[in-house]
């Protein structure tokens, strides 16, 4: 594959998890619990990590130590579900190389504009489950389209698109998304569905940890 590609740590309590029947559960290998130094270890191709803190998209009480551990071996892209400007800040004290706003937690365009004045090394997560997820209904409406033209227009050079669906991938919303100068990541594909997604501003996949170990392996 001639895209990169990002693993995406899931943390509660600093710990890695998975998904399991829409529930979370710890990352499992042979039986054996693994913690991150152990994910760390079996990800030693990758020089960059995407963590996902459950802890801080869910309660809001995002896990700082841990970004602190990951930032001191890995560049790291996280999304904390930051809020607003004071929750992005706290995600770069805490180390991130890059800090993910994301729709499922942002609350206003307001907010979007805010953290941008704050950093040029903002992400845009635009997360999609039969319509874009998010808690305002002007986001919502916005589309995937809107939202990502509204970021671009802002500075965001930087957009995953990340599918939560347990069904069908939504391939029609990444055509949608517009063309110009920023970089494109896709989460939420599996390695057999990458291959068949297309963008002229693709540059990579954010894969789960069992894919992205698999990618390594293969």
């Amino acid at each position: 594959m001639d895209k990169e590609i990002i693993p995406s740590i899931s943390l509660i309590n600093g710990k890695p998890v998975v998904v399991k029947n829409e529930r979370y559960e710890p990352y499992m290998v042979n039986g054996e619990e693994l913690d991150l130094w152990d994910i760390l270890g079996q990800l030693k191709g990758y020089d960059k990590v995407h963590l996902l803190d459950i802890d801080g998209i869910e309660f809001n009480k995002p896990q700082t130590d841990a970004i602190r551990k990951v930032s001191s071996r890995r560049e790291v892209w996280a999304d904390v579900g930051a809020r607003d400007p004071e929750g992005v800040t706290d995600s770069f004290i805490a180390g991130a190389n890059r800090t993910i706003i994301s729709t499922k937690t942002i609350r206003s365009k307001k907010s979007i504009m805010g953290s941008v004045e704050l950093s040029d090394q903002l992400i845009l997560s635009i997360d999609y489950k039969e319509g874009v997820i998010s808690p305002s209904k002007n986001i919502r409406n916005m589309g995937v389209n809107g939202i990502a033209e509204f970021a671009l227009d802002q500075g965001v050079d930087k957009i995953i698109f990340s599918s939560l669906s347990n069904e069908r991938f939504e391939e029609r919303n990444i055509r949608s998304l517009p063309h110009g100068d920023f970089d494109l990541f896709v989460g939420g594909a599996t390695l057999n569905r990458a291959k068949y997604i297309k963008h002229e501003n693709l540059k990579g996949f954010i894969l789960s940890l069992r894919e992205a170990i698999k990618y390594q392996r293969s």
